[in-house]
């Protein structure tokens, strides 16, 4: 409960002063359900980008490395809070290079970050194949979707 105390109500000779109070218990809660609702929802929409790049790339998958290498990184505050990178076993090497991408790459101080860590990702969407932007733009829709109620 907050006090505001007295406040003089204006120049008239009677000086009748007013008493405010005000109850904000149970507002840290509701914020921290709303922050939780929020980054759970953040998560979901990256997990479901990943999982989609993966499904719906369109180029030929000789190594299995580039479609092993698809994930995320939800950042709240700065922080990773949430990475997702669901490589196939055996591509151990192609999971830990998206990871330090995530890890040590540019991010932002709240946001998804989806990426590939495979050097050659960027070239192979370059050449008009899917590789991570239809995950990126599916995260987009999936917010959407989550944040637009």
């Amino acid at each position: 409960m907050w006090n505001y105390g007295t406040e003089d109500r204006g120049n008239d000779s009677k000086g009748e002063k007013m008493k405010v109070e005000v109850d904000f218990s149970g507002l840290d809660e509701f914020l921290e359900d709303a922050e939780n609702e929020i980054k759970q929802g953040m998560i979901e929409a990256a997990h479901a980008g990943v999982d989609y790049s993966k499904e719906t790339g369109n180029y030929q998958n000789h190594t299995h490395n580039l479609r092993s290498a698809p994930g995320s990184a939800v950042v709240i505050n700065g922080e990773i809070v949430d990475m997702y990178v669901p490589a196939e076993p055996g591509h151990e090497d192609a999971k830990s290079k998206t990871e330090n991408l995530l890890i040590y790459g540019k991010r932002p101080q709240n946001g998804i970050i989806i990426a590939d860590g495979m050097e050659y990702a960027s070239y192979v969407e370059s050449k008009g194949r899917k590789v991570i932007s239809q995950g990126a733009l599916h995260i987009v829709t999936e917010a959407g979707k989550k944040f637009s109620k």
